[in-house]
């Protein structure tokens, strides 16, 4: 599937701008990047270019030809950004084609014969009409259509016509309960990395609310008895088999075996990897549920980097120093270009990172030593209740994402399963200075921080 995803406040200058220009047909430029996933493609535009006076050579309720010199005005800006770029106009009459028109479309392949190769990005074009956007992009030599269309922002709101599911009995309650959220939550591919305590349950709730898709990436095998406590869909049978079972599968077998009808994608690599973290663009929203901070590092470069909305989830168990319980901590951060990210939030940390990705017997030499903090690396103290607890926290983060009261939701809270407290942890904006503000929508040239494969 290929996507369009829109900063929202982009989305929301250009459709202002087209609404004010009706009846007339009215468009704009945007800036366009790309992210490649592996079996699709996620188109990124960011800066909106408003056409000057005189940028049309024609214009009127039917037609729009924009003049040689805005042409070349938005050419030079996304050659100057090292950029592609998005052409949008509308269709203001809900008599129009609902996608490019057969001239549309003609236009579109002439100019993209010539100007596409001039660019350092793709070239798109996408119609906002009364009922939707709707985009094609040009690909060597014909146009390729893009499936959906989205903006992100605080939430994630979709812009082309969200299809209404079809109603089954299995979705009575829920689509009472969800509203037009129902329609948009079974469209969606989410991702989910880490398939232990916490994504384990995260999958089987996203598949028990009917999302079209759940794709699973996870390095690891089901090779510790505490696993089989904790992860969903393994079985004490599973520490048995003669060769260790990827997490992956075992839960992904679990998966299946409910038989509703959702997709799902095993991808057994390190998200830290090229292999590991291109699914995770085929995706719409991606789940958090690992406990490195090299591997979320890596995630957190989605949401402003990629403009794909990341639901970060962390548990923690406390004891006093009698080893008697104190507290069962589960955290959620909601993480998008509107947001502050892990970094702005001081989540993870540059040293514990150094120190995950030394070989074990540096890492443990460093360790004696006093360079680096005892235990980085070493499993999590976790019971059930609290992973579930963390994991429900999350995907009701996601359907506040989805939801159109969902600016009002926080971006970071944490819950206290033990003692009944709730705290809203929102830090304010994102730091100016923070990675998170300079690479927003810059997608596949600038490169995420993954590792060399033949290192892990």
């Amino acid at each position: 599937m290929n996507r369009l995803a829109l900063l929202d406040q982009t989305a929301d200058i250009v459709t202002r701008h087209l609404v004010a220009r009706a009846p007339l047909e009215e468009g704009a430029f945007c800036l366009l990047r790309e992210g490649k996933g592996t079996v699709g493609s996620r188109l990124l535009a960011t800066e909106p270019l408003l056409p000057p006076p005189g940028a049309w050579e024609r214009q009127g309720p039917d037609e729009l030809r924009p003049s040689a010199q805005w042409l070349s005005a938005a050419i030079g800006r996304a050659i100057e950004a090292g950029a592609g770029l998005l052409f949008i106009h509308s269709h203001p009459s809900a008599h129009f084609p609902h996608g490019l028109s057969p001239t549309d479309r003609s236009a579109f392949q002439a100019l993209a014969s010539v100007l596409a190769p001039m660019l350092d990005g793709p070239f798109a074009a996408a119609v906002v009409h009364p009922d939707g956007w709707y985009a094609q992009v040009w690909s060597g030599d014909r146009l390729i259509l893009i499936d959906r269309v989205l903006s992100v922002g605080r939430t994630l709101r979709f812009l082309s016509p969200v299809l209404v599911a079809e109603s089954t009995p299995l979705d009575l309650r829920q689509r009472d309960a969800l509203g037009v959220a129902h329609d948009r939550l079974r469209q969606l591919a989410v991702a989910v990395v880490g398939c232990g305590g916490t994504g384990s349950p995260v999958a089987e709730q996203l598949v028990r609310m009917g999302v079209a898709e759940v794709v699973l990436v996870d390095p690891d095998q089901l090779d510790t008895a505490s696993n089989v406590r904790r992860i969903f869909g393994s079985v004490a049978a599973d520490l048995g088999a003669a060769v260790p079972l990827a997490k992956v599968d075992v839960v992904g077998r679990h998966l299946e075996q409910l038989g509703l009808g959702v997709r799902v994608r095993r991808i057994n690599k390190d998200v830290r990897t090229e292999a590991g973290f291109r699914p995770l663009l085929d995706a719409d929203v991606v789940f958090s549920a690992t406990d490195t901070h090299s591997s979320r590092a890596v995630i957190n470069e989605l949401a402003s980097t990629y403009l794909l909305p990341v639901i970060d989830v962390g548990v923690r168990a406390g004891s006093k120093a009698n080893g008697m319980l104190s507290g069962l901590l589960a955290e959620v951060r909601i993480l998008t270009p509107s947001t502050p990210c892990l970094w702005c939030r001081r989540t993870i940390d540059g040293h514990v990172i150094r120190a995950e990705n030394l070989p074990e017997n540096e890492r443990r030499e460093l360790e004696r030593e006093g360079y680096v903090v005892d235990g980085i690396g070493d499993p999590e103290p976790s019971v059930v209740a609290l992973t579930v607890l963390g994991s429900g926290l999350g995907t009701c983060a996601l359907l506040a994402l989805l939801s159109d009261e969902g600016e009002a939701a926080p971006s970071a809270y944490w819950v206290d399963g033990f003692l009944g407290d709730a705290h809203e942890t929102e830090p304010g904006q994102p730091l100016a200075h923070c990675r998170c503000r300079t690479q927003i929508g810059l997608g596949d040239s600038a490169a995420p921080p993954l590792l060399d494969a033949t290192n892990l």
